[in-house]
């Protein structure tokens, strides 16, 4: 974090220091850009970078999704080591319904560069032996490139390498208006004096910014030639202060880590089932996570602790591994996907010197590479070059050109 006071005038503020803020302004420092950015909590206590299950895959169903998550692989092959990317791939298990599905987007997966195996049940069996009951699996696929990653080492390594470029970042900055004016955008701001509680940190960025009630510490006034905002399922939120709705709902996401002391999956990735649990090695744990479908809306980080495990995880697991007659639930938490209403993320030109990438419904990790590349593009070359994420633009919800991405957990 940088220690001068932040204020003034950069060339690009961005709102959000997560792991798509901090791509972005390592993305702009690469095209000679220095950017500033803001955030109520560096540390991201709240955000969904540090929640989430470190899976990444290009195992997509959407065009501009697959290519994004291509490009980010790549780049995390690159930097495997320091951000503990292992490519032990995805095995993702299809029942009758959904079968049909995945058989039709093999050869639109392949055509990005993007390897991916036809496995029966019995292939399944053969290739993960704790799997073996087969019943409701009517086929799966194979992504050895695929595969997990740390996410906060991936966000510090964002951050570091954008540092080193210039970029600056400050601490529990919260924005309380934006004036996009002919020649720059004024950021009004206000800057806690201390670092704040989760509770205060919820009631600030849950509601709209306009109402917020504020704590103690200063106000301030930051000019930039452009704003990028990048705030995750905060950024509805903030993007109000401009007059314009987003139609992105904050989602509660929980995920368990368990131990049965006998069964080790450290030999295979991610493990997706028919039943829509997801589990990996965690350590000496298995992490674990499912999202009911009738869960609601909203900002909530409650984590139901061993009831979820028991009425949500244990039966799923047991029902396709018998090895997993005996668990131990050993904690777990909550987070949030921001989920757009065709989970694809939001991404592009938000208005005159506004940019905006967020919403990304679950799959900010695996694009966070690809996605700030791009934006990065649009930001200071005026359009997309190596990468084009013109298909994420706003405008798709009012006129119709959704791109309904299906193959979600």
């Amino acid at each position: 974090m940088d220690n001068d006071a932040c204020g003034g005038r950069c060339e690009v503020a961005i709102v959000g220091a997560g792991i798509v803020g901090s791509a972005l302004a390592m993305a702009l420092g690469e095209r000679g850009v220095r950017a500033t950015v803001v955030d109520i909590d560096l540390s991201g206590r709240l955000s969904s970078s540090e929640r989430n299950a470190g899976g990444v895959r290009a195992t997509w169903w959407q065009p501009v999704n697959i290519a994004l998550c291509r490009a980010s692989i790549q780049y995390y092959e690159s930097i495997a080591a320091d951000v503990g990317f292992r490519q032990k791939g995805y095995l993702w298990l299809y029942d009758q319904q959904t079968w049909a599905g995945a058989l039709a987007h093999l050869e639109l997966q392949r055509q990005f560069g993007h390897p991916i195996e036809e496995l029966t049940a019995a292939e399944v069996a053969r290739r993960v032996p704790e799997i073996d009951r087969l019943e409701g699996i009517a086929g799966a696929t194979f992504a050895p490139r695929d595969g997990l990653i740390n996410p906060n080492l991936l966000k510090q390594h964002y951050r570091a390498r954008s540092q080193e470029l210039g970029a600056r970042y400050f601490d529990r900055i919260f924005i309380n208006a934006i004036e996009a004016q002919a020649g720059e955008v004024l950021l009004t701001c206000w800057q806690a004096d201390e670092n704040l509680p989760d509770e205060g940190l919820l009631r600030l960025m849950a509601q709209d910014a306009r109402e917020a009630e504020a704590e103690t510490g200063r106000l301030f006034e930051l000019r930039a030639d452009a704003l990028a905002i990048c705030c995750g399922a905060w950024s509805p939120n903030l993007i109000k202060l401009l007059g314009i709705d987003t139609p992105t709902e904050a989602v509660r996401r929980q995920i368990c880590l368990v131990d049965n002391r006998v069964t080790n999956l450290a030999a295979y990735g991610m493990i997706v089932d028919t039943s829509g649990l997801y589990c990996h090695n965690e350590g000496p744990h298995i992490l674990a996570g499912y999202s009911p479908p009738e869960t609601p809306p909203g900002y909530s980080f409650q984590y139901d602790g061993e009831q979820f495990f028991l009425n949500e995880i244990w039966p799923r697991l047991y029902a396709r591994m018998s090895c997993f007659e005996r668990l131990r639930h050993v904690g777990g938490w909550a987070g949030l996907y921001a989920v757009s209403p065709d989970r694809s993320a939001i991404v592009g030109r938000l208005g005159p010197r506004l940019f905006e990438a967020h919403s990304f419904s679950g799959r900010g990790v695996m694009q966070s590479y690809g996605a700030a590349q791009a934006l990065a593009d649009l930001i200071v070359k005026g359009g997309y070059e190596r990468l084009d994420a013109s298909a994420l633009a706003r405008e798709r919800f009012a006129t119709g050109r959704l791109i309904p991405e299906e193959l979600h957990i």
